[in-house]
């Protein structure tokens, strides 16, 4: 049996395609009840930059999938593991639509997602299982959850874990809370070890809440009454953002708690990249009162949503690639330094893990 599951290579994938705030200029906004938005275009998309941090996101190029992306984030994961890719013993796949082609919207569930990452890859042992997870925004890390209990429990030595989204082709034009989102994959590959000292993945807990919650993200009409009978991804955002403010911090706390680790050993906090004002109230809530929080937040949070938009699933896996290759100088991580990785997203579920390098 191996002792811990720790990280041995990161990758990701960002589409060339960069989108500015002023691509949404010339859209029409509509509310919820679809009754049309008097201010101007340049006006909403202003204030959604102020208050979301997102002023540029990613769009998957015409001729890509889902899964191309999912691929190439896992090649560069493999590559910078320095690992035979036939080594692996499971692949899993964090997303939410399946294997999106096109612009269509038609989403493909046959053959799943892992099935085809495995297929590019050009994977040949049956052995190395293939799985989907459909968890919403969260799915990544609940998917390094499933991948740490399958290396405790002896059924794999190295498994891939990759979040993959084409969020552009499931959003609704007229619908100003499809600014804040992106395309991406991000992937790491988890290997067993042996070592008596803890590291790798040290406690992780995840909550439900499906009540009412259920209703706050799911696909529904535009909000364009003229537009077609088409699904978007709608959002209840003030909802969304309380269930995350009230949510969260508890979590991390009973997390760290189950984990052995107090708050002040905690170096970094890499969560979900939704929106920035978003970020700092789950900060603040978790760390308490400790003085000057905006300048800890800045040093303890690292923020790359300004230029990603949300990319749902692949949002904390990109994070951990873009910062542990330095391209993020003022966060960096040593040996033995803790950090708490939480998510947030449709279900609604918020989860959390807890990982010493």
């Amino acid at each position: 049996m191996y002792t811990n599951s720790v990280i041995v290579g990161t990758g990701a994938y960002l589409p060339a395609t960069k989108i500015p705030g002023s691509y949404f200029h010339r859209n029409t906004f509509f509310r919820k009840n679809g009754e049309p938005i008097e201010k101007a275009s340049e006006a909403i998309v202003h204030k959604l930059e102020e208050i979301s941090g997102i002023r540029e996101r990613r769009y998957i190029e015409d001729h890509y999938q889902t899964a191309h992306m999912a691929a190439l984030a896992a090649e560069n994961a493999i590559k910078n593991a320095a690992i035979d890719r036939e080594q692996l013993d499971g692949i899993i796949v964090a997303h939410n639509f399946g294997n999106l082609v096109d612009q269509s919207q038609g989403s493909h569930l046959i053959p799943n997602l892992a099935a085809l990452v495995k297929h590019h890859l050009h994977i040949k042992s049956q052995d190395c299982f293939a799985v989907d997870l459909l968890f919403g925004c969260p799915g990544w890390v609940q998917a390094m959850i499933q991948a740490h209990q399958a290396i405790a429990c002896g059924d794999a030595e190295h498994i891939l874990v990759v979040g993959a989204e084409a969020m552009s082709r499931v959003l609704d034009p007229h619908d100003p809370d499809s600014m804040l989102f992106g395309d991406g994959a991000g992937a790491v590959v988890v290997k067993g070890s042996k070592e008596e000292k803890p590291r790798g993945v040290l406690a992780n807990k995840t909550f439900s809440n499906c009540d009412e919650e259920v209703n706050y993200l799911r696909m529904g009409a535009s909000t364009n009454p003229d537009l077609d009978k088409g699904l978007y991804v709608k959002m209840q955002g003030k909802k969304v953002y309380r269930y995350a403010v009230e949510n969260m911090p508890n979590l991390i706390h009973s997390c760290l708690k189950k984990a052995g680790v107090s708050m002040e050993k905690v170096a970094k906090f890499l969560m979900h990249q939704a929106n920035e004002k978003m970020l700092r109230a789950i900060y603040d809530k978790t760390i308490g009162d400790v003085g000057d929080s905006a300048a800890k937040f800045c040093q303890q949070v690292p923020v790359i949503l300004q230029n990603i938009g949300n990319s749902s699933v692949a949002t904390i896996p990109t994070l951990l690639d873009v910062m542990l290759r330095g391209q993020l100088p003022e966060h960096k991580v040593a040996k033995d330094d803790v950090v708490v990785m939480a998510s947030v997203g449709a279900g609604m579920h918020t989860n959390c893990l807890i990982y010493q390098f």
